[in-house]
């Protein structure tokens, strides 16, 4: 599935016809608009409160400015957005501006949406930044708009081969290397023939010219002063971009020569350095008991993070998984398939399975009870509130950084992370020997980069934990042992028949000097480990007898954690900080569980059998001091103290 793209100027002259043949009267309009809203809008009764709202400021605009022929275009648009913009009075009443700035967009909506389907308006109404992208379009010359049209559809990649030229000067060992470009039979993708036609376009502007036909050398020297001038870090990314669009054009006859021959193709890929989240902020993201798991927006914004950082998405990959690619095998694992047209560049269809517990109980919890919520109207997995469509990718990138701000989480350079990071900071802090170990070939296979070199540039040559280590093991290796060191290294046997054979002492000293070393050496307070009589659960276990009290498994571990009840040793920390388990798993003490079981009971359940309100029973639970606790969300209530 391939992004939308919004500007397509195939389309334009489709765009540059009037939006209705004759203006509709006030009336009429209106009688359109209040129609939509309360026959055809398929919404709850609070949204729909909201669009009467809005309709009611469309119609009061109309009477101010005394409107009686509408002609519901563009510039009719622009003009609303300004007017309410200056003020608020509308003569009815008066409106604050975060009320009245939907008008507008409310307005397009509808048009684009239910007018134009039935044939009451002839085209749709474009945003004000792509009316003014076609307006630019049109300053073209002829032959450029054609050539623009012609790409959109029809744009190939380029290679570049290298040939060798004599030189001119008879030496046959000094011979030069062109590198010679070549048009191939395989096409782009829309996005990257949008994406080149917009940096082409871009390259007009800043060199002033109207067509693609006047660009001489003089411009492209032009271009790269500006670009220096204005410090651009990826002058060469841009003008390849620009490149491939000449090289396009000009097989096809649209401009007779290229004056951009010379650029090379190689694309450098922004900067070897990749920014990612540190260990700490991931760790707060894994936290699933500071989880809302009532507030369904909470819960999605969650799962896109773990999702993206699992699996080491793109944003527009996450924009692309559907519920259908998720699936789960015969031992209960979950595992997603990445379809081709989802990916970057041509690649295969992909396979990969879940690597943490947190986004498997996210995945089941969201699949289970949340996105039904959001009202699906597409088989997308992640949602957003406007009538069950799709999360766009920007307001994907608005909710993540509202989630960072939350958790004042920020890049380990000190940036503010964006969902792209997510991807980073998986290889960063799981690639061997730190987090999940992943090994080289594993980590480029679950990146889905094209070649191994590619994650060894970026995430070993780069990576300041495994340089940290590098640095920890050569510290250790070199640090110069003293006389107790070796003392503690050497077997107490190999010392006794040291000193009796070599050194000649008797059996008395020896036997002295073996109790002062066992003083010194083995019985020190460190080796001492208090004995534990406790007896432990497993966990699986745990969650079935205490299935009546709705605990979360996250907010019940950093509890027990917090309080002693885990077995000692079943929890660790790995080299990069994080959590690790091993063995069967978590344990718990017996006499905390069994407590748990038969004395306590969920504060809402309490309620509902008291049949008290909710008020009433918290003002009640405090004034006679129930005892309490709270693990994640939910609080228990002892039974003796409330029976």
């Amino acid at each position: 599935m391939y992004a939308t793209i919004q500007n397509k100027y195939g389309e334009a002259e489709s765009y540059a016809k009037p939006v209705v043949s004759q203006p509709i009267p006030k009336d009429i309009f209106m009688g359109y608009i209040r129609e939509v809203v309360e026959k055809e809008y398929d919404c709850s009764n609070v949204t729909r409160n909201n669009l009467r709202m809005r309709a009611n400021i469309l119609e009061h605009y109309l009477n101010k400015y005394e409107i009686n022929d509408v002609v519901p275009d563009e510039q009719f648009i622009k003009v609303m957005w300004d007017r309410l913009k200056e003020s608020g009075d509308l003569k009815a009443k008066e409106y604050q501006w975060e009320t009245r700035k939907k008008a507008p967009r409310f307005t397009r909506e509808l048009i684009n949406e239910f007018l134009y389907p039935k044939g009451l308006v002839q085209r749709q109404v474009l945003k004000d930044i792509i009316s003014q992208r076609y307006e630019k379009f049109f300053e073209l010359t002829p032959n450029s708009r054609e050539a623009v049209k012609w790409f959109e559809e029809n744009g190939k990649r380029v290679e570049a081969i290298p040939v060798y030229v004599e030189n001119t000067q008879g030496d046959i060992s000094n011979q030069l290397v062109r590198m010679l470009h070549r048009v191939t039979n395989r096409e782009l993708k829309p996005v990257t023939k949008s994406g080149k036609v917009e940096h082409a376009l871009r390259f007009l502007k800043a060199v002033n010219k109207n067509g693609f036909e006047f660009i001489t050398d003089e411009d492209v020297k032009k271009y790269e002063a500006i670009c220096l001038q204005r410090g651009v870090k990826q002058k060469e990314d841009y003008l390849a971009h620009v490149a491939t669009f000449f090289i396009n054009i000009r097989s096809q006859g649209f401009i007779k020569t290229n004056p951009l021959s010379h650029v090379s193709l190689k694309m450098n890929g922004g900067a070897i350095k990749k920014d990612f989240i540190t260990v700490e902020g991931m760790e707060k993201f894994k936290d699933l008991s500071t989880l809302n798991y009532k507030n369904k927006e909470d819960v999605r914004d969650r799962l896109v993070v773990m999702l993206s950082y699992d699996l080491a998405l793109r944003i527009s990959e996450l924009h692309g998984l559907e519920v259908a690619d998720f699936r789960k095998d015969e031992q209960g694992e979950w595992f997603v398939t990445l379809r081709p047209e989802i990916q970057k560049g041509h690649k295969d269809e992909e396979v990969m399975y879940l690597f943490f517990d947190e986004t498997k109980q996210l995945l089941e919890h969201y699949l289970k009870s949340v996105r039904k919520q959001f009202g699906p109207t597409t088989d997308a997995l992640i949602l957003s509130n406007q009538r069950g469509r799709a999360l766009s990718t920007a307001h994907c990138a608005t909710r993540f950084k509202m989630l960072c701000q939350r958790f004042a989480v920020q890049t380990y350079y000190g940036e503010k992370p964006s969902p792209h990071t997510l991807r980073h900071t998986f290889a960063t802090l799981n690639i061997e020997t730190i987090g999940l170990c992943l090994p080289l070939y594993e980590t480029a296979q679950r990146l889905r980069h094209s070649k191994v070199e590619t994650t060894r540039r970026h995430y070993i040559h780069n990576n300041p934990y495994l340089k940290k280590l590098k640095m920890e093991a050569h510290r250790k290796n070199n640090k110069k042992k003293t006389p107790k060191d070796v003392l503690n290294e050497m077997p107490l046997p190999e010392i006794e028949h040291w000193l009796s054979d070599t050194v000649g002492i008797d059996s008395s000293t020896i036997r002295h000097i073996r109790e002062n070393y066992k003083k010194v050496f083995n019985e020190t307070p460190v080796d001492k480990k208090v004995i534990d009589n406790k007896i432990y659960v497993p966990e699986t276990e745990v969650m079935e007898r205490l299935g009546h009290l709705n605990l979360q498994i996250p907010a019940l571990r950093q509890y027990a954690n917090k309080h002693g009840y885990l077995e000692e040793g079943i929890k660790g920390t790995a080299r990069d900080g994080s959590w690790f388990r091993y063995g069967n798993g978590f344990k718990y003490d017996a006499k905390f569980i069994e407590d748990l079981a038969q004395n306590w009971i969920p504060a809402d359940s309490l309620q509902k059998r008291l049949g008290w309100e909710r008020n009433l029973f918290y003002r009640r639970l405090d004034s006679e001091k129930w005892r309490s606790l709270k693990i994640g969300y939910q609080r228990l209530i002892h039974k003796l103290d409330c029976v």
